[in-house]
């Protein structure tokens, strides 16, 4: 994989399939063969899945998947080649013996997603009794591509420690994109320095292999890894989004690139690399995509018009032939236009069934100070009383407005109690909802609170936060709108900005000083051997970024990347996380961790009280 040209996980994607399919670099693999079997295991399955189509391995002579220690065991086909590629955990080494001891097919090719040890190479080839390897490859592809700029680290099968599986997934990107980053995380957060500190073990160890050396880039050259938990901005997943992409998700649902459409069976692919609709819509806000789409309806509707019985009466042969072979054209066109049209017919009916217009704006004008207290608090109050909205979209305002004016409790109660009515809100609010709306800044305490030093109004404890998060109704669709010199866009809906972009703003433009950094966050920063460790200067603006969000992400975020990447030129950005997010997932994120944080603050007191009985 080059390092040269901005980051890019798609043409990681096209690097990586070349060697497992293209590329034949044994004389072996190089004779005709009949076909080829694809042996993946539960961890590189998904990301099979969304980086390769099934069009592009059938061209490629891919003719049979099969799962690694699946239950039916394939009968023996010599004639085959079998392409293995599964993650160097210890089940699937053993499932990869056994296969070899007693292999189903002529040739082998062993894919690794990661570095392998070498007691595992040796392991390997004690069970190659009859040589029918060919090649080991070491791929580093630990990861799911989601957008060109988005990754997703699957967590599946977790075994020990958090940090340590994290920091591999994370370590797999970083070599597949060749970069030897600087570490840069939140200073305050134990759980993030000692991931930061996994992260950095691993490009150390992985130095004396050579991994490391012929990519790294001298400070402040060098590329940034921005390691930030999703608790130091618990706001961004509870804002209702309004682009094609972040709606689907939040209304719908993604996984792993698959829509499933309520009441239906059938599942929606969504690509940006194969649909150039969704390519050109995914971060349009709705009133852009509801334009784009007609657009894109009339154009197939202007295309296929030369195509009516009519106007093939009235052609030659030759334009009659040039018409006919873009049958197969036109139809994977409508397909795709019907695909979208029901995407988009959800998600308008899923907007008037919540009432996300009210909510919405409600939502963007509690995080955004956009009325005074006493106006948000009596429309929150009207709203939370009226049963014609859901509870999770009433828990998600009262965050929000908790998050706004920590001072005021016996607004809380008051809402709370409210909230639990039956007759206005039907079914009512669990337990574990309720005991998250009473202790939620007690869970996220450091994230929704004022540096200090700092004074605000009553709304002092969340200020930093949501300060950063007003901007100028103007700047919003800069990144959207192609005539530059035309009037620009007001979007009620749209105003809020993640936090993650004051910080990215942070680290392409660097601050005089720490009083001056916007973001909330002070940054401790760890830097490789190979790049000079403690001894290293300052680093100077950033150009490649890799953000790792610690807990989720959402699409939202990936937005926010995309935009500043295209309006700082030379700048290049990628995230991930173990998770994307929506408002749902999030709020059982954050129930788990309310009922958690109250068991451990528990503790302290028992402990306390044994010290007084002693």
């Amino acid at each position: 994989m080059t390092d040269a040209g901005p980051l890019s996980l798609n043409r990681v994607n096209q690097f990586y399939f070349n060697k497992l399919f293209v590329e034949k670099n044994n004389t072996a693999l190089s004779a005709p063969s009949s076909g080829k079997v694809l042996l993946v295991d539960d961890h590189t399955m998904p990301t099979v899945a969304m980086s390769f189509t099934q069009t592009q391995l059938l061209q490629n002579d891919v003719i049979l998947v099969e799962m690694l220690g699946g239950h039916n065991k394939p009968p023996p086909m010599k004639q085959l080649h079998c392409v293995v590629y599964v993650r160097p955990c210890r089940e699937s080494i053993a499932f990869l013996c056994e296969e070899l001891r007693l292999p189903h097919y002529g040739h082998y090719q062993l894919f690794f997603s990661n570095t392998v040890a070498k007691n595992v190479l040796e392991k390997i080839a004690a069970a190659d009794e009859h040589e029918v390897v060919n090649q080991v490859v070491e791929l580093f592809h630990e990861y799911c591509v989601v957008n060109d700029n988005m990754f997703c680290a699957d967590m599946l099968g977790m075994v020990g420690s958090a940090a340590v599986e994290v920091s591999g997934h994370v370590m797999s990107l970083l070599l597949s994109l060749r970069k030897c980053p600087v570490i840069k995380y939140d200073a305050s957060s134990l759980e993030l320095k000692r991931l930061a500190s996994e992260v950095l073990y691993g490009i150390n160890i992985n130095s004396n292999n050579n991994l490391f050396e012929d990519v790294a880039l001298q400070p402040p050259d060098a590329p940034i890894l921005l390691i930030v938990d999703r608790k130091s901005d618990p706001i961004t997943p509870l804002v209702t989004p309004w682009t094609y992409q972040s709606m689907i998700h939040e209304l719908i649902g993604i996984d792993r690139n698959i829509v499933k459409l309520p009441g239906t069976n059938e599942q929606l692919t969504l690509s940006e690399e194969q649909d150039a609709f969704y390519q050109e819509a995914m971060y349009l806000n709705y009133g852009d995509l509801t334009d784009r789409f007609q657009k894109y309806v009339d154009d197939y509707k202007k295309q296929t018009k030369q195509s009516s019985i009519q106007n093939l009466k009235t052609q030659d042969l030759s334009e009659l032939k040039r018409i006919l072979t873009r049958f197969p054209e036109f139809k994977k066109l409508s397909d795709n236009i019907l695909k979208h049209l029901n995407i988009i017919s959800e998600i308008d009916k899923q907007i008037s069934a919540k009432n996300l217009w009210v909510v919405g704006e409600l939502q963007q004008t509690i995080v955004c100070g956009l009325e005074n207290y006493q106006t948000i608090r009596a429309k929150l109050l009207e709203l939370v009383a009226d049963a014609s909205f859901s509870c999770e979209c009433k828990i998600t305002l009262l965050l929000l407005y908790i998050s706004k004016y920590p001072q005021n409790t016996a607004d809380y109660n008051a809402l709370i109690g409210t909230l639990q009515d039956p007759l206005t809100t039907n079914p009512p609010p669990n337990g574990m909802q309720i005991t998250l709306l009473r202790n939620f800044r007690r869970v996220l305490r450091h994230s929704l609170e004022t540096p200090a030093g700092t004074n605000t109004p009553a709304n002092n404890n969340i200020g930093q936060l949501f300060s950063q998060n007003r901007i100028k109704i103007q700047q919003l669709f800069n990144s959207n709108d192609h005539t530059r010199n035309g009037p620009k866009n007001d979007n009620i809906y749209m105003q809020y900005v993640p936090k993650l972009e004051a910080m990215l703003h942070r680290l392409i433009s660097p601050p005089e000083s720490q009083s001056q950094a916007p973001g909330g966050l002070k940054l401790a920063t760890m830097v490789p051997d190979v790049l000079g460790g403690d001894t290293a200067g300052d680093i100077g603006a950033a150009r490649d970024i890799i953000v790792y969000f610690n807990g989720g992400i959402s699409y939202e975020e990936a937005r926010i990347a995309r935009k500043i990447s295209a309006n700082n030129p030379g700048v290049s950005i990628v995230v991930g996380s173990d998770c994307i997010l929506n408002s749902s997932l999030w709020l059982q994120r954050l129930c788990e961790l309310a009922r958690s944080g109250l068991e451990t603050a528990v503790q302290p007191d028992r402990k306390a009280q044994l010290r007084d009985i002693l």
